[in-house]
């Protein structure tokens, strides 16, 4: 079974952005000839209006891309291949954060059972209920979805994902069935 994991930004402390001029796009590679992201200028900061725990992955404003205190990601060692991936680190108000951006893209997403709003030409801007394809199947245990400029910023993950996560006692994802 797979998930469309999404932040838990009610229960936990929000990322904000600190002046930063990368955003998803540029963490996803989304847009070629874009600028890189420059390592030495990731600062980041959490919302002091909201004194809230900050949980193991980090709820902010850059979706498809994953915020985690450093030591989590070690976790998912033997589910995470290499090159399927991008890896940064963020300076914040409270210490260091990994920024893990998933490049492994594939296509599964239904379009027919999933709940979701689009622009006017037909980009998807915000997904309710995401369902994937009958039969669907990859050796990834955390991807994002290429049907649609929309569910690019979306991710998904295997039941070998979602087990390490609960045996470990991790916090800050929510976990829907696609």
């Amino acid at each position: 079974m797979y998930w469309w994991i999404r932040e838990n930004a009610r229960e936990y402390c929000i990322l904000a952005d600190d002046g930063n001029v990368a955003g998803p796009q540029q963490f996803l590679e989304m847009e070629k000839g874009a600028a890189q992201v420059d390592r030495d200028t990731l600062q980041f900061r959490f919302d002091d209006e909201r004194p809230l725990p900050i949980p193991d992955f980090v709820p902010s404003s850059h979706p498809g891309v994953i915020f985690a205190k450093p030591e989590v990601f070690s976790l998912f060692d033997h589910l995470l291949v290499e090159n399927h991936h991008k890896s940064y680190v963020a300076r914040t108000d409270s210490g260091p954060l990994q920024i893990y951006a998933p490049m492994e893209e594939v296509s599964g997403f239904d379009f027919s059972r999933s709940t979701f709003d689009t622009f006017d030409d037909g980009d998807i801007w915000h997904i309710y209920e995401l369902r994937l394809v009958d039969g669907f199947s990859t050796n990834s245990h955390l991807f994002r979805l290429n049907d649609n400029w929309g569910t690019r910023f979306h991710i998904v993950v295997s039941d070998a994902f979602k087990d390490v996560y609960e045996k470990h006692g991790l916090t800050g994802l929510r976990f829907h069935p696609t």
